[in-house]
């Protein structure tokens, strides 16, 4: 894969996060208050770590051809990570939810 269509793959990828970030963050109002608290705190290290890719993908963007195979596999790795800490998270707080419903 060459430089610009992967880079575009993972500012799509970023696009998809956002919108399944807000998802949550509206689902997260509904909750009970100690939920709220706990998914803020998640929210907060999930934008944080979502920043954190931003900025590799930034250095992506000014990396030579040669030096991209070095970078895309640590971004690829850190995204899997966010994406597998999200849904892990999120699962989590819907099992919480309706442990607090019964």
């Amino acid at each position: 894969m060459s430089h610009e269509p992967f880079i575009e793959k993972l500012r799509a990828q970023l696009e998809e996060w956002d919108y399944q970030l807000d998802r949550f963050e509206h689902r997260v109002k509904d909750m009970s208050h100690d939920l709220q608290q706990k998914a803020g705190s998640k929210v907060d290290e999930f934008r944080s770590k979502r920043h954190e890719l931003e900025h590799k993908i930034g250095e992506l963007e000014k990396a030579s051809e040669r030096a991209l195979d070095d970078l895309r596999d640590g971004v690829e790795l850190a995204w899997n990570g966010l994406k597998t800490g999200f849904y892990a998270a999120r699962s989590e707080f819907e099992k919480d939810e309706e442990d607090d419903k019964k």
